[in-house]
């Protein structure tokens, strides 16, 4: 994957909040649509029940006297009307259609042109018309209002849904309308909060998972608390482990059991073999039996550290690496070679195995003696950083290869020394179980640098 694409890619946490925070803002935008779709169409009945009130209250001052309608309205309801500036009009007609009181002239004029026969229903809602026959900007009512006799018309301009939009408007924009803001910016922090305990869960899965390796084998993925829906992934993941582990398993003995099955025959071979007489067939035939030897022991130490037998102790690398040399240099001085030691001069106290890390070094001072010009020094060198290098002056090893050496079975094209190619792999496999690592690199002076990498006890006395 490029790194293009992988700062495009987003997390499926990042992916939710955004999806839930459309979500809510499209929520919330349909319901001030639906709001506003509803006021404008609510409208027209309220034109209707505000026509309707002012019908009743001109109809509590319309009373019946000496035969004849007679209107009487307060002076703070003439005052209203006249302020209104003939924005509301009314007009009281006695059953024959006549006007007998109207707001205003304008009212007389407009209501005095309606045709008011037999058949219209006592509660009528309709646009008044202007002078050239054209709907005008009033929303009329004639109505009866409960009175003995006559009608009732009253009207108001077509104005006043600007006026009641615009504040309804402003009495949402000043009394709600600031607060959605904060509800939508708490609503996604809860959403967020939510993802994110949501998927807690897979997290801790995840961490728990880094921690299975070579060492850790027998570690599993929690299932317990899992959610129904992440549950199956755990499950087949532990199913994967299993199968794995037991085919680890199953090889791990097969190495060990054929080690062990070759050892008995070779012993016996070696020592048949001491009782002939000596010559160079037989030298022959004792040098191969020696690497059959070698390569069943290396087999051993490869099954033991594939079995995760090692016990780990706080070790100083000093005694470790003089045991080591100690234990070595007769087989370099017989090769006409020599290896000395440098130790460093505190303790270098690492969490180790005493045989898995002696053997390993081993493995490496073996090779750097095999390796090295005659006559030359094999230089074994421990540092206070928790690594021991082993130097030699020999070939050296080419910036290609420097990963595959380390592989189980691998040997160059060119390979002059004997091996099964598993020495260095041992160390590889050694390094990683106690944590660290093996390099490989050029000494100074010519020839090649191995180092082994131990990290550093934590209570490191200095």
């Amino acid at each position: 994957m490029t790194a293009e694409k992988q700062d495009r890619r987003w997390s499926l946490q990042a992916r939710l909040a955004w999806r839930l925070g459309f979500v809510l803002l499209g929520s919330m935008l349909l319901v001030a649509l639906v709001i506003s779709q509803y006021a404008w169409f609510a409208l027209d009945d309220l034109d209707d029940v505000g026509l309707q009130v002012q019908a009743s209250q001109i109809a509590k001052h319309t009373q019946v006297r000496d035969g004849a309608l007679t209107v009487e309205l307060p002076p703070s309801l003439q005052q209203a009307y006249h302020e209104s500036g003939d924005g509301y009009m009314y007009a009281v007609l006695d059953p024959q259609g006549q006007i007998i009181a109207a707001s205003s002239e304008k009212a007389r004029r407009s209501f005095s042109g309606l045709s008011l026969g037999s058949g219209v229903p006592a509660r009528t809602v309709f646009r008044l018309l202007d002078a050239d026959g054209q709907e005008s900007s009033y929303y009329a009512m004639l109505d009866t209002a409960g009175l003995p006799a006559g009608y009732i018309l009253v009207a108001q301009g077509r104005i006043h849904p600007d006026v009641f939009i615009d504040t309804l408007l402003s009495e949402f924009a000043k009394r709600i309308g600031w607060t959605l803001p904060l509800v939508l910016a708490a609503a996604l922090f809860i959403a967020i909060w939510t993802i994110r305990t949501s998927l807690r869960p897979i997290k801790e899965l995840s961490l728990r998972a880094r921690q299975i390796g070579p060492q850790t084998r027998n570690l599993r993925l929690p299932t317990e608390g899992v959610a129904e829906e992440i549950l199956p992934l755990p499950l087949a993941i532990n199913s994967a482990l299993d199968r794995l582990e037991q085919g680890f398993e199953m090889q791990r003995r097969f190495t060990a059991n054929a080690a062990h099955e070759l050892r008995t025959p070779l012993a016996v071979l070696t020592a048949r073999l001491a009782e002939l007489q000596d010559g160079p067939d037989i030298r022959l035939l004792a040098g191969d039996i020696g690497r059959m030897n070698r390569l069943v022991a290396q087999l051993l130490q490869v099954s033991r550290l594939e079995g995760a037998l090692l016990k780990f102790e706080t070790l100083d690398l000093n005694p470790a690496a003089e045991t080591v040399v100690a234990f070595l240099a007769p087989l370099a001085i017989g090769a006409g070679k020599s290896v000395a030691l440098t130790a460093s001069s505190k303790p270098v106290l690492v969490e180790a195995s005493a045989d898995a890390l002696e053997n390993a070094l081993r493995n490496l001072v073996e090779n750097a003696i095999a390796h090295t010009a005659p006559g030359t020094e094999v230089m074994v060198l421990v540092s206070p950083d928790g690594s021991i290098a082993v130097r030699d002056h020999g070939p050296g090893v080419p910036v290609e290869q420097r990963e595959q050496i380390f592989e189980r079975f691998w040997r160059g094209r060119n390979r002059q020394h004997p091996g099964a190619g598993l020495g260095l792999a041992i160390v590889a496999e050694t390094m990683r179980g106690h944590g660290g690592r093996v390099t490989v690199g050029d000494a100074p002076g010519g020839g090649a640098e191995f180092v082994l990498h131990f990290p550093l006890h934590s209570l490191r006395q200095d």
